[in-house]
């Protein structure tokens, strides 16, 4: 489908080919209309028959309403969207016959008229990604553009210069006051179009009321209301009651619930997400950013944005990308979505991507979908001939764990979605997609023109309340109150669940909560988890047995956490896993056999026994299975790795406390295996609980362990352990372990003095610039962000871990290095640059430094760098307008500043004088008429001198300032 229609491709899908009046007029305009010839002349001329105009449009909309059932859903939106385009046209002729311009076309006029045919113009189409605001903007240009026309058209005619100027300034004024009310009577005609068809409310974003249900029973409804009322055939029906039974399983599978709970079916307890949705993006746009959301507005209507996206042709030319964090919703809203769409107008097909076959081309994947749907192999083609009228919606679920499970690229991805789409409505056989994906997984994801992309939100408030009165009408009370003062568990759906879990037992978590720290609180989640895990097995154990085995469990859970921070992924593939376990903590799998009795691997046992572990699978042509897996929250492996961290270093304090007087320190080979592959600071959350341990623990004698072990960091070792997760040279391996030392030193310490670190000044210059040169870009960053290093008097300096809140901007890193380093020379020049620098960017404060230390005759290439840096051209336009007149080459810096001289007046004003005053006479008088021009509406009540000095000058160039009259426009380059 085209994505926007013109009034007379609009008028041919609505039937108009064989409408009287169509060909009434037609004919009287030779053929013009249909044949997409119609001039502006004939536009005006066509007034003449305003009746017939006015009654074609409105019978025209009248003949969809009366077949809306019984026809495909596709046919419903293409004749929906040519109504739209009906409307649009016959607004802005009614409201411009409204305003009865004097003016009439004669026959001596036509060749004179600039040809322009509005009727083959493609006219805009509401997005539902944008608001009614902002469509009503888009279409109010394209009104715009036709009163700008329209006038062209009159002024070119002979009877203009009969005119006087106050009647070619009503003309004028008609035009315009036109192309308002055409935006008015636009609205009047929508909402007499939206209350026949109610989807046309959706494609403008507008909310209807339905604001009391949930679980997008309002998107049900909505499109109950709009249905083409076509009865689905028996394979579509299967696949709507497959859908269906998702509303009714609960939220979790009974052997992970406790005895006596009651857990919600999927209908009771979803809670319609919160969303943001960005149209028009780029090709190579960042959604994978978090800053790159900064500003969307949060919405909450995400039936009535769904609604209006899947009755709109905007679907049909490229994919919705859905887009959120592990946890977050994605596939449930998928299933949802299958489970809430009529049968009669939709042929959904829900692929899960992770259990499709690696390697298989789009087409292969869908036809993998249906035949796991439908028990039976079906190919793509047949299926969608055979839709009986339902536009086919095709749910990709879960690209990114495709993109981990293969670790191929597919940049491509949804670009191959559009245009497979395209061949598709070439066909005569158009199809909807939709892509879920984790946010921070899309980064280089090519987005096809026409991408929608929606970000799930985290709950709030009010939604956590929402979901615990579900949950508390079949359970022991929660209180909201409890649940939210942990928010990165409570706005995750699945986390939330999983704290309701915690508290069904006994209620320790309602009964502790104020007194436990956050890391107590995920302590003693991931303890009662791993005991229903342990005791499963139904072995007899003592109470110490239980609590060694749920330890043990951690500590494997702990080492999968480990296995992603020390390769910096969020995600990590089993073989990997039992590597790990094996070095770490002497794991080994049962030997592997093949054949359907294969042993579990070490992996496998570890990580498939937790529903907060998500286990992503895909399938190679082979039959092997690719298997991976992340956290459903990235707080519980920082938790674990703080954990295993603290309790290695624990263990070593322990042996140093036991060892021989003879050795000076412990061997520390494992502490260094475990700390020496990636920076601490290089996540905030560790810290944070690493911080929390150390409260609990012997601060004295953990920091005097980690001091003597980074005095000899220096010292050669004998091994470095076998545990190598990546591989590193062993410079830089050495530099990340000195750093974690540090880190940990300050964690116990609070505060650590150059003393206490045994460095001088000189040394820990040394030490930081050795970091810098060893660590890569990102954790060197981190340094810098989380170490925070002052001069001491007496002491020479401290380092603690700095407090803030939320990461600063990248440019502020820059400029914090020096403190952190105790570079003096680089102090100096900071402390010099500070006050441009927080002004402007760091590239404005680079090129403004440039450029003061350039002559006026040189400075040229300073400017441009500047105007390069400078996206809001405010610096760099005064900064060039303050080197006019100083002696440089002023004609070559006016063509940099290019035409329409933004800047101050005074400025402007003060410039050219400057120029004057050196004898610039001004042979091509235009720029200084556009000077005076622009300067002429400002008040130089406070610069009398700049008045005085004007006015001479404009008189001896023969001018006049102030002007009388708009100077004209600027045609190209000052010479």
């Amino acid at each position: 489908m085209r994505k926007t229609y013109s009034y007379n491709e609009a008028v041919k899908i609505l039937g108009g080919r064989d409408h009287p009046v169509i060909a009434a007029m037609d004919k009287v305009l030779g053929g013009a209309l249909l044949a997409g010839s119609l001039g502006l002349w004939q536009v005006l001329d066509l007034f003449d028959a305003k009746p017939d105009f006015l009654r074609l449009s409105n019978e025209l909309i009248s003949k969809i309403s009366t077949k809306r059932r019984g026809v495909s859903r596709y046919t419903r939106t293409q004749q929906l969207h040519a109504a739209h385009a009906v409307v649009v046209m016959t607004a802005f002729f009614e409201a411009f016959d409204e305003q009865q311009v004097p003016v009439k076309l004669t026959a001596e006029d036509r060749e004179l008229v600039v040809r322009y045919n509005p009727w083959e113009e493609p006219l805009p189409l509401p997005s539902v990604g944008r608001s009614y605001e902002e469509n009503l903007v888009v279409l109010a240009r394209r009104y715009d553009l036709l009163a700008v026309v329209l006038c062209e058209v009159v002024a070119s005619m002979a009877c203009w210069d009969d005119l006087n100027d106050t009647e070619r300034g009503r003309v004028r004024r008609a035009v315009d006051t036109a192309a308002l009310r055409a935006l008015e009577r636009y609205q009047e005609l929508l909402g007499q179009l939206a209350a026949e068809f109610p989807e046309i409310r959706f494609w403008f974003a507008i909310e209807d009321g339905r604001a009391v249900r949930k679980a997008l029973a309002r998107l049900e409804d909505v499109l109950r209301e709009t249905t083409t009322e076509l009865r689905p055939e028996v394979r579509f029906a299967e696949l709507a009651g497959v859908y269906g039974g998702a509303l009714r399983r609960p939220l979790v599978k009974s052997a992970d619930v406790p005895d006596g709970v009651r857990i919600p079916s999927l209908a009771e307890a979803y809670v319609d997400p919160r969303f943001q949705v960005v149209t028009g993006v780029d090709r190579a746009a960042a959604p994978s950013l978090l800053a790159w959301w900064d500003g969307v507005p949060v919405r909450d209507d995400l039936y009535a944005y769904l609604a209006g996206l899947l009755t709109s042709p905007e679907a049909l030319s490229a994919p919705l990308l859905v887009l959120g964090d592990p946890g977050s919703g994605k596939s449930v809203l998928t299933e949802m979505l299958a489970a809430r769409l009529p049968a009669s107008d939709f042929a959904v097909v829900r692929v899960e991507l992770r259990c499709a076959p690696a390697g298989c081309t789009l087409e292969q994947q869908i036809e993998h979908g249906l035949r796991t749907l439908l028990q039976e192999p079906v190919s793509w083609a047949e299926f969608s001939r055979a839709t009986g009228g339902a536009l086919p919606l095709v749910v990709l679920d879960g690209f990114d764990e495709l993109l981990q499970a293969t670790g191929v690229s597919q940049t491509r991805y949804l670009t191959t979605i559009a245009e497979f789409q395209q061949r598709l409505e070439d066909r005569g056989r158009p199809a909807v997609f939709v892509v879920t994906s984790r946010l921070s997984v899309c980064a280089g994801l090519e987005l096809p023109e026409g991408t929608q992309v929606v970000r799930l939100m985290p709950f709030d408030e009010a939604q956590v309340r929402s979901w615990l009165e579900v949950w508390n009408a079949g359970n022991r009370p929660l209180p909201p109150e409890t649940v939210l003062r942990y928010p990165d568990l409570a706005s995750q759906p699945l986390l939330l669940l999983m704290l309701a879990l915690y508290d069904a037992v006994d209620s320790s978590f309602q009964r502790d909560h104020e007194g436990l720290s956050r890391s107590q609180l995920y302590e003693r989640l991931l303890d009662r988890f791993a005991e229903r895990e342990v005791t499963k097995t139904g072995t007899d154990r003592t109470e110490a047995d239980l609590a060694e085995d749920v330890a043990y469990e951690l500590d494997r859970l702990s080492v999968v956490a480990l296995a992603m921070f020390n390769r910096g992924v969020q995600w990590i593939a089993e073989h990997e896993v039992t590597a790990d376990l094996g070095e770490l903590l002497g794991i080994d799998s049962p030997e592997r056999l093949k054949g359907t009795r294969t042993p579990l691997s070490a992996g496998e046992m570890v990580l498939g026994r937790f529903f907060f572990m998500q286990r992503t699978e895909a399938v190679r042509e082979d039959r092997t299975k690719l298997r991976t897996y992340e956290f459903l929250h990235a707080t519980f492996g920082e938790y674990l790795v703080a954990r295993f961290v603290w309790q290695r270093l624990l263990e070593l304090r322990r042996e140093d406390e036991a060892r021989s007087r003879r050795k000076s320190t412990v061997d520390d080979t494992e502490l260094y295996s475990v700390l020496s592959f990636a920076a601490l600071t290089s996540s905030k959350p560790v810290l944070d609980f690493l911080r929390e341990f150390a409260e609990r623990s012997d601060r004295g004698g953990l920091f005097d362990l980690v001091s003597r072990l980074f005095a000899a960091r220096d010292e050669s070792r004998g091994s470095r352990g076998g545990y190598a997760p990546v591989s590193l040279p062993d410079s830089v391996r050495d530099a990340k372990y000195s750093l974690n030392l540090v880190v940990l030193a300050v964690v116990v310490r609070g505060r650590c003095y150059s003393d206490q670190l045994g460095l001088s000044v000189d040394g820990w210059r040394r030490l930081t610039l050795f970091w810098k040169s060893r660590l890569p870009s990102s954790e060197w960053a981190s340094v810098v962000l989380w170490l925070w290093v002052e001069r001491d008097a007496e002491r020479h300096f401290s380092v603690c871990l700095n407090v803030r809140v939320r990461e600063p901007h990248a440019e502020w890193l820059v400029m914090s290095e020096p403190y952190v380093t105790l570079d003096e020379v680089a102090l100096t020049l900071r402390d010099m640059v500070t006050p441009l620098a927080s002004r402007y960017s760091l590239d404005v404060t680079a090129a403004l430094i440039a450029l003061a230390a350039t002559r006026p005759d040189n400075c040229l290439p300073a400017l441009a760098l500047l105007r390069a840096a400078d996206t809001s051209r405010g610096v760099f336009v005064s900064a060039l307008l303050e080197r006019l007149g100083q002696g440089g080459d002023d004609l070559s810096l006016l063509n940099l500043l290019g035409p329409g001289y933004p800047g101050k007046p005074t400025e402007l004003v003060e410039a050219w004088l400057r120029m004057y005053d050196r004898g610039e006479r001004f042979e091509d008088k235009q720029p200084f008429l556009e000077l005076i021009a622009a300067a002429s509406t400002t008040d130089f009540s406070r610069r009398p001198d700049l008045i005085r000095r004007a006015r001479s000058a404009a008189a001896e160039l023969g001018l006049e300032w102030p002007p009388s009259a708009p100077a004209p426009e600027s045609r190209g380059p000052v010479r």
